[in-house]
C-alpha cells in the first residue's frame, strides 16, 4: 500500500483555496501540481499552497504516472467532461459539487467510475461538519425518535448580478438551486440515510434582478418517512449578519425530539429531546448542547457561513486521501452524487411544469 497519494487540483479560482489549504493540512497527500488554463493563476496557488509545480495543460498531467488523483474545483458545467478525462487516465476524483450539470453526464460519470473502479466523490463539505456528523449518530440512536420533517436555509446577497458566474447559466449551469441548495438536498439525504424519495415539487424564479438563473428557490421533497424543505436566495438583504450576510441552517424534527444547527447561533448546535436517557439531569426542559469535537487553529480556513471551529475542509479531504489509498468507502459517492442530482433534475422540471415529480420522471 502507497504511503502517500499524488493529488493535483484543476481549477485555481475562489472554492479552490479551501480546497488547496485543506490537502495542505493532510499529511498523506502529495501535492503535485496546480492546474488552471490562467497560468499566473496556477503560479499563485503553487507558491501559496505549496504544489510542486503547475501547470496549464491537463492532458500532460494526468499523462504523469505519480499522479493517482485530481481535485476538480473548476466552474459546474466543465464538471463532466473533466470527470471523464480523469476517470479515462486512471486516476481518482474528488468534484466540487454538484458532481456535473446534467444527469446523463452523471449516470456516465458514476458508470465510468464503476468500471474503472475508481473513487468518485462529490464534495458535499458540509457533510464533515461536527454537527452534522453528531446528528446522524443522534438520529441512529433514536435519540430524536422517527425523523418526519427537516427544514433548511441556504442564502447569502451577491450584489452584483453583472458579475461573476454564478449568473450565466452557459457556465453555472443554474442557480441558486444547483449553487445552494445541494448542500442542504445532500445533507437531508444524509441525515435521513438515504431515505426513498417518492416526489419532489419546487418553486424559484429570477425575483429580485433580470438574470436567466434562479435567485431564489424552494423546494420540497417527499420520502417515505418524511418531508424536507429547502429554501435558499443569492440575493438576501440581512446586512450586518453574523456571518457576514450569510445564512447556513437546518433543523431535523422527530417523534422524540429536535436537532437545530444554525451557523450563525452560539452553541451552533442545540438537540431538543424527551428521551430521558439522553439527559443531563442539570439541563432543564429537554434542551442539551453537545459538546463537539473543535478543529485546530491551524486546520481552519476561512468561509464566509462555517464557523472555523466547526470547519469540515480537512476532515473531508483526510476521508477522501485515506479512502483512495486503504480502497474503502467514500461518504458520498457517484451514486450519492446522482440521487442528490436527480432532486436537483425533479426541482427544475417541477418548478416549469408546475406539479410534483419522481425521480424516475427527471430522468425522463
Amino acid at each position: 500500500m502507497p504511503q502517500s497519494l499524488g493529488v493535483v487540483l484543476v481549477g485555481c479560482g475562489g472554492i479552490a483555496r479551501s480546497h488547496a489549504f485543506a490537502l495542505s493540512k493532510v499529511p498523506n497527500a502529495r501535492m503535485l501540481v496546480s492546474v488552471d488554463l490562467n497560468e499566473e493563476a496556477a503560479i499563485r496557488f503553487k507558491e501559496r499552497f505549496g504544489f510542486e509545480s503547475h501547470s496549464t495543460d491537463l492532458d500532460a498531467v494526468l499523462a504523469r504516472k505519480d499522479v493517482d488523483a485530481v481535485v476538480i474545483c473548476t466552474t459546474s458545467k466543465s464538471h463532466g467532461a473533466l470527470i471523464k478525462r480523469a476517470l479515462e487516465a486512471g486516476k481518482h476524483i474528488l468534484v466540487q459539487k454538484p458532481m456535473t450539470a446534467s444527469i446523463k453526464e452523471a449516470e456516465e460519470a458514476l458508470a465510468l467510475a464503476e468500471k474503472k473502479k475508481l473513487k468518485l466523490m462529490v464534495s458535499f463539505f458540509e457533510l464533515f461538519l461536527p454537527p452534522v456528523e453528531r446528528a446522524r449518530q443522534i438520529i441512529e440512536a433514536g435519540l430524536i425518535g422517527e425523523p418526519f420533517l427537516f427544514k433548511a436555509m441556504m442564502a447569502w446577497h451577491t450584489p452584483d448580478v453583472t458579475a461573476g458566474w454564478r449568473f450565466d447559466p452557459e457556465v453555472a449551469g443554474g442557480g441558486v438551486i444547483l449553487d445552494g441548495n445541494v448542500h442542504h438536498v445532500s445533507n437531508a439525504l444524509y441525515l435521513l440515510g438515504n431515505p426513498k424519495i417518492e416526489s419532489v415539487y419546487a418553486e424559484y424564479g429570477a425575483l429580485t434582478a433580470d438574470i436567466k438563473v434562479e435567485d431564489t428557490a424552494v423546494i420540497l421533497v417527499r420520502t417515505d418517512k418524511a418531508i424536507l424543505e429547502i429554501s435558499g436566495s443569492n440575493r438576501l438583504q440581512e446586512p450586518g449578519g453574523a456571518t457576514l450576510a450569510f445564512k447556513d441552517c437546518w433543523a431535523v424534527f422527530g417523534t422524540k425530539g429536535t436537532i437545530q444547527w444554525d451557523a450563525a447561533a452560539r452553541p451552533t448546535f442545540r438537540v431538543f429531546t424527551d428521551e430521558t436517557k439522553a439527559l443531563d439531569p442539570l439541563l432543564g426542559n429537554g434542551w442539551v448542547s453537545p459538546k463537539l469535537p473543535v478543529m485546530p487553529p491551524d486546520h481552519r480556513e476561512f468561509s464566509m457561513h462555517i464557523n472555523g471551529e466547526e470547519s469540515p475542509w480537512v476532515p473531508e479531504h483526510q476521508h477522501f486521501v485515506d479512502a483512495c489509498l486503504n480502497d474503502t468507502p467514500v461518504r458520498s459517492d457517484a451514486q450519492f452524487g446522482l440521487t442528490t442530482q436527480l432532486v436537483l433534475e425533479a426541482a427544475y422540471k417541477s418548478g416549469k411544469l408546475g406539479r410534483r415529480l419522481s425521480l424516475e420522471e427527471a430522468r425522463a
